[in-house]
């Protein structure tokens, strides 16, 4: 080997040496710190309401507990509220304000509790209502899509 073809070989293994060493991504990297951080993104903004469901005074969203799913043709979720008032007078506030958003009762069970189920073109909305103390409720939403297209006749 004449000199110049060592001197070539000794430059490429030094540089092999110092690429293993230090690895590829960094020794071509030349992003600064501020790059490398993680990204901050700025939270998503949902709407803890669905504008076609109307909601009793008093009652207070329970953010912890409640979800939104949301995409670019479809909302579901529960909504949790806690609130006062009597159990009578917050399933009549539904049974007489949904329809006025076009929701239809499809289904009402009272005892201790309430569980009343509205549906209305395509969607379906489950609303049950819970003593927790004193006068002290528990109010859960559920809304979601349903299969049924068209929907049977009022009576």
């Amino acid at each position: 080997m004449n000199k110049t073809s060592k001197s070539f070989f000794c430059a490429g293994m030094i540089l092999l040496l110092v690429v293993g060493a230090y690895g590829c991504g960094d020794f071509f990297s030349v992003r600064t710190i501020r790059e490398r951080e993680p990204e901050k993104t700025q939270p998503i903004a949902t709407s803890y309401r669905f504008e076609d469901i109307p909601l009793p005074p008093g009652m207070n969203l329970n953010r912890k507990e409640s979800f939104v799913y949301e995409t670019g043709t479809t909302r579901t979720g529960l909504l949790v509220y806690e609130g006062k008032g009597e159990m009578e007078k917050l399933a009549n506030f539904f049974k007489q304000q949904m329809p006025k958003h076009q929701w239809r009762l499809v289904s009402n069970f009272e005892l201790h509790n309430v569980m009343l189920t509205f549906i209305k073109e395509g969607w379906s909305s489950v609303i049950y209502i819970q003593p927790q103390g004193d006068e002290t409720r528990r109010i859960e939403i559920r809304v979601g899509p349903i299969e049924i297209k068209v929907l049977p006749p009022t009576k």
